[in-house]
């Protein structure tokens, strides 16, 4: 019985024991001196791709006509980007429209029409950014009459590059505003606890733009576009 007693007795200290450890190591847990930092880089570039769109448009009173001229004038416009180079795989329908314009001096319950109106929208994704200008004229000059927009773009490989670039300044700049608050709470970093990694932004700048005839070729100066990452790492401190 005695025996029974003392090897009870030794199982309650052996789990007592266990215990107070489980919270003394909580306890050093949590006292952890941690420094959580955020920041982010940035690293400017230009662009090296573009995406041009056009319009065909054409009136006639008769809509399978309209249709029609807008179709070989379409036609025309793909011809002359494929001949300088521009590939299929480039070119791009986003959107065709047709529709009638009344006339609107008549009477409101009785509207005539005056002409459908056919629109035809094609994207052209330019690979070299110098060609641009001269893929523009070259659509205009083919029939095109209408330019909806040009948007400069940085291509996959680049962008994967410059993120690249942007994340290692985001950790740079991240150490640093950690190195300072150290020093001043007189710590010392010790080592990484967490990183995380934000996502990347690159903008599209996009020129709207109208297009007349000109005898000269169209000037296009893309500029420059910032892309920019996050990161947030949390410090351990000694």
């Amino acid at each position: 019985m005695m025996r029974r007693l003392i090897l009870v007795f030794i199982a309650c200290m052996v789990l007592a024991a266990a215990a107070i450890a489980g919270v003394t190591a909580a306890e050093e847990t949590t006292k952890e001196r941690l420094i959580h930092t955020s920041a982010t880089g940035e690293v400017t570039t230009t662009p090296d791709q573009a995406e041009i769109s056009v319009s065909v448009q054409t009136e006639h009173p008769d809509p399978r006509q309209a249709q029609s001229e807008n179709a070989a004038i379409m036609a025309r416009v793909i011809a002359a980007l494929k001949g300088a180079g521009v590939a299929e795989s480039d070119l791009k329908t986003t959107g065709f429209s047709l529709y009638p314009n009344y006339d609107e001096s008549g009477s409101i319950f009785a509207k005539n029409i005056k002409f459908y109106r056919a629109t035809n929208t094609l994207l052209i994704r330019v690979r070299n950014i110098g060609q641009a200008g001269d893929l523009l004229d070259l659509t205009v000059a083919n029939g095109a009459n209408n330019v909806n927009g040009i948007s400069f773009l940085v291509s996959d490989e680049k962008q994967l590059s410059l993120r690249n670039e942007a994340l290692t300044a985001a950790v740079t700049r991240a150490r640093a505003d950690a190195d300072t608050v150290a020093k001043a709470a007189s710590l010392t970093i010790a080592g990484v606890k967490e990183i995380t990694v934000g996502g990347a932004y690159v903008p599209v700048p996009r020129a709207e733009m109208s297009y007349a005839d000109k005898a000269v070729a169209t000037p296009l100066q893309p500029g420059e576009m910032t892309v920019t990452a996050s990161v947030s790492v949390i410090y351990l401190c000694a």
